[in-house]
Formats: C-alpha cells, structure tokens, sequence
C-alpha cells in the first residue's frame, strides 16, 4: 500500500500512515479534522469502518453526513441529540401538508361555486397588426357568471333610478327655485 503525501483528518488523529485504501480519505480531507473527531468520540473507528464497508460507495458520502451531524449533535445534548431537530422537522412538514389540504378545499369550494369564464382566443398580430391601444376592445364573454353580472347591474340600476323618483316628489324646493 502507497503511503500517501498528506494524511486524512481520521489518519492524522488516529497518528497512522494513510494510505490509497484508506476508507476516511475521501471524506475526510485534511481540512475536516472536527468533523472526524466528533464520528471517533460518539462511534468510534472501527463502528464508522464498518458502516462506510457495508454501504455502496455511491451512498458513502450522504452517511458520512449524516454520521457527522448525528456525531455533533449528540456532543452537544447527549440526552436528546438530533431527534429535537428530527421532530421540529416532522412538525413543519404536517404543518405544511395540512395548509394545503386546507387551500386545497378553498380551491375546490370555490371551483364549485364558480362557474369557469369561457375566455376568448388571443389576438395575434396578425388579426391586430394596426395599434392595439387604438383599437376597440370587443367584449365576447357570453357565459352565465357575465349573464348574472349584467342582471344585477340592471337590478341596482332600476332600483337607483325608482329611490330618486321616490325622492324628487318628496324633496322641499331649494332657496334657488324661489329667487328670481
């Protein structure tokens, strides 16, 4: 085995030759000393050894994260380690599922209320090449929610127009009627 020109972080704080073997080389460069550390105090070499050996290597990196997170947590609180995080994180994901199950049902309650507007095609430049800003906008939306728009605009209006007539007969005459 090729004795390598700089050790790995684990080589170096287990004082040993690293070599091109040398399982931590690839994840634990010169630079992460800490991090390897916080691993061998929580698990140990040989326990890290074993789990890096028995995993794909495609999946070595994502474990020696994950080992490195779990590793610092536990130093920090050694009751509870990471399963604060772990449960916060659960929380926020069921928070985050049930707000939209609930604007999912808005959306449906109101898709139900509503009926679609039947929006008309766009205007190409071909059919408007002349200024659009100049042109008269043509309003076709014949469906049932405009229909319903236009009976209630016509509704107020004739009631307007009946509370005036009310009023007028009943108005005093103004000082302007009476001059001359």
């Amino acid at each position: 085995m090729e004795k390598m020109s700089t050790p790995c972080a684990a080589c170096k704080y287990l004082r040993r030759k690293c070599t091109q073997a040398c399982v931590f080389a690839p994840y634990f460069p010169p630079n992460k000393q800490e991090d390897y550390a916080a691993i061998h105090k929580v698990f140990g070499a040989s326990q890290v050894t074993k789990i890096l050996n028995d995993l794909h290597p495609s999946q070595r990196q994502d474990a020696v994260t994950s080992l490195v997170y779990e590793a610092q947590t536990l130093l920090l609180d050694p009751v509870h380690g990471c399963s604060p995080h772990v449960y916060n994180l659960q929380r926020q994901l069921k928070d985050l599922q049930d707000q939209l199950h609930i604007a999912r049902n808005e959306l449906a309650s109101y898709n139900n209320i509503v009926p679609p507007l039947d929006l008309p095609p766009p205007i190409t430049y071909q059919q408007n090449h002349h200024n659009p800003m100049l042109m008269p906008v043509v309003s076709n939306y014949d469906g049932p929610l405009t229909q319903q728009l236009h009976e209630e605009a016509h509704r107020v209006e004739s009631e307007r127009s009946a509370q005036v007539q009310q009023m007028q007969p009943n108005a005093a005459p103004s000082k302007r009627d009476d001059c001359p």
